[in-house]
């Protein structure tokens, strides 16, 4: 087991003790999800998921998988495209079901 020396064990409590109210301001910051664009069925990502901006399969939309976070009620974030809005309508292969 290594040595932490008083000094050390202070300045790790001092910059935990400082990170936690850093991440609460950066949480209340305002999302910009709305200036985000929606995302190109072209382009490479999209196609290589076979990515569908309106799925026909009954049950598997963007809004019910564990990879997509409601913006509103008609678009998302999605950790796969994280530069772009989803529909909440759309599909791609990397859809994980929400658990029940």
């Amino acid at each position: 087991m290594s040595k932490v020396s008083r000094r050390d064990f202070t300045r790790l409590l001092g910059t935990g003790a400082l990170a936690i109210p850093v991440s609460t301001l950066v949480a209340q910051l305002p999302s910009h999800a709305e200036d985000l664009p929606l995302v190109d069925p072209e382009s490479a990502t999209a196609k290589q998921l076979q990515y569908v901006a309106v799925t026909e399969v009954e049950g598997k939309r963007c809004d019910g998988c564990v990879l997509y976070t409601a913006s509103d009620d008609v678009n998302g974030k999605c950790s796969i495209f994280p530069a772009n809005l989803v529909p909440a309508e759309a599909w791609c292969s990397a859809y994980a079901p929400k658990p029940s």
